[in-house]
């Protein structure tokens, strides 16, 4: 996994003895948080044959103005931005790939931004 110092700070920035999350801001919304996750692994498949697989998801914290319909974010445009996650978090891109199953390649791609520039917090 990777992320930023608003999804996971590595310093105690208001004093509570504990590591900051979302800083400044009351929840993960707006923050501009965002996480990767990378997996991968092996098994046997029927045949006794190894079989590879590999996991990748970006996920953001959704921006202030968005709104959920659907199970899905969208931006203030009405664009969606990508499926809902633990409540306050998009899922931006999810790639899989399984030698065994015959998966490979992009499973979700956001149409309005698949990188974490447009998530930044307004200053």
């Amino acid at each position: 996994m990777q992320w930023n110092d608003a999804w996971l700070s590595n310093q105690d920035c208001d004093g509570d003895g504990k590591l900051d999350r979302h800083y400044g801001y009351p929840s993960f919304i707006g923050s501009g948080a965002w996480e990767t996750n990378h997996q991968k692994g092996t098994y046997i498949d029927a045949e006794g044959k190894k079989q590879r697989w590999e996991y990748f998801v970006k996920i953001v914290a959704a921006p202030a103005d968005a709104t959920i319909s659907g199970g899905t974010w969208h931006a203030a445009d009405g664009t969606e931005i990508g499926p809902v996650i633990w409540e306050e978090f998009i899922i931006l891109q999810e790639v899989y790939n399984d030698t065994g199953a015959g998966d490979h390649g992009i499973s979700y791609l956001s149409p309005y931004s698949a990188g974490f520039g447009k998530f930044s917090p307004a200053d």
